[in-house]
C-alpha cells in the first residue's frame, strides 16, 4: 500500500506539472519566435483574454509563464550549487577515520558515507546525482551498533531510490506552481511517506522494530533546533517522527489518504477558470 502511495503521489504531481509546463513552454516559446500557435492552452486563453477586452491581464499571463520558466531555472541552478558547496564543507570535516571504519564494518566496504566531526547526532542523506549518507560522530557516540546499523539502513534506502531528488523536485513544482496549492500537499505527504518505507526498510534488514525505534527515542530526546542545509537531503529525523513512533509501536496504524479540501479547491478553481477559457476561445 505504501509503496503505491508513494508511486500515486509523485507521478500526480509530476504528470500534473508537467501538462502545465508543456503548454507554458509551448506558448513562450511560438511567443518568442512570433508565431502563431493555434490549439496551445494558454495561447488560446491569451486570445480570449484579448477578445473579452481585457488586455493588461494578457501581460498579467504573459508574466506569470515568464516567472514559472526563471524561478524554475533559478531554483535549479542554486539546489546545484548548494549541493556542491556543502560537500565541499562535508570534506573539511569528515573524520576520515571514523569514515573508514563505518564503511567497512556497515556498508561492505561501499564509500557512500560521510562521517563528520560534530557534537550533534546527524543522520541524513544528501544529493542530487551522487548521493551520500552523512552520519556525525555526535550520532556515533549516542547509538550502539545495532541501532547505528539501523539508522544506516534507513538512510541507504533513501540512497539507492535517489530520494533527495525526488523530494526536491515536488519542492521544487510547489514553489513554483504554488497557484495550484495541491502540490504543496502532495510534497508534504511524499515525504512521510518515504520515512515510513525506509523506516520498514531498516526493520526488514535488522529483523525488528527494536533497534530502530531506540535510535529514534534517542534522536528525539537529544533533537535541538539546529539548521542543517538548505542543500537537497532527507533527514531521520526531521520528518514525522512522532508517528513513525507510532507506527513502530503499533504497525496497525494507518493514517487514511485524505484530500485537502482548501489546496484541491483553489487548484481547481484555477483549472476550471483556465479551461472555461479556453472554451469560449474554441466558440
Amino acid at each position: 500500500m505504501w509503496e503505491n502511495r508513494s508511486r500515486m503521489l509523485f507521478l500526480s504531481g509530476l504528470t500534473l506539472a508537467a501538462v502545465v509546463y508543456i503548454q507554458m513552454g509551448m506558448y513562450l516559446f511560438y511567443t518568442m519566435m512570433g508565431w502563431d500557435l493555434q490549439f496551445n492552452f494558454l495561447q488560446l486563453c491569451k486570445s480570449t483574454i484579448h477578445s473579452l477586452g481585457f488586455s493588461q491581464a494578457g501581460y498579467v499571463l504573459d508574466a506569470l509563464v515568464l516567472y514559472t520558466f526563471v524561478w524554475a531555472v533559478w531554483m535549479t541552478l542554486r539546489q546545484i550549487r548548494l549541493c556542491r558547496r556543502f560537500e565541499v564543507t562535508l570534506l573539511k570535516i569528515l573524520d576520515e577515520q571514523e569514515t573508514a571504519r563505518v564503511n567497512t564494518a556497515y556498508r561492505s566496504g561501499k564509500d557512500d558515507v560521510y562521517v563528520v566531526s560534530s557534537r550533534e547526532p546527524l543522520a541524513f542523506t544528501v544529493g542530487l546525482l551522487r548521493r551520500r549518507i552523512v552520519l556525525s560522530t555526535g550520532l556515533l557516540e549516542l547509538l550502539d551498533d545495532k541501532e547505528l546499523a539501523a539508522v544506516i539502513h534507513h538512510e541507504a534506502y533513501h540512497e539507492e531510490h535517489a530520494d533527495p531528488l525526488k523530494v526536491f523536485l515536488l519542492s521544487l513544482l510547489s514553489n513554483v506552481f504554488w497557484y495550484l496549492p495541491v502540490l504543496k500537499h502532495i510534497h508534504s505527504n511524499y515525504k512521510v511517506v518515504r520515512e515510513v518505507l525506509a523506516d520498514r526498510h531498516a526493520m526488514e534488514q535488522t529483523g525488528g522494530m527494536a533497534d530502530l525505534g531506540r535510535a529514534l527515542l534517542k534522536l528525539l530526546k537529544k533533537r535541538q533546533s539546529v539548521s542543517v542545509m538548505q542543500a537537497a537531503h532527507v533527514s531521520f529525523a526531521d520528518t514525522a517522527i512522532n508517528y513513525r513512533i507510532q507506527r513502530l509501536l503499533d504497525p496497525k496504524i494507518e493514517v487514511p489518504f485524505q484530500l485537502p479540501t482548501i489546496s484541491v479547491f483553489i487548484s481547481f478553481c484555477v483549472i476550471f477558470l483556465l479551461s472555461q477559457l479556453f472554451w469560449v476561445s474554441m466558440a
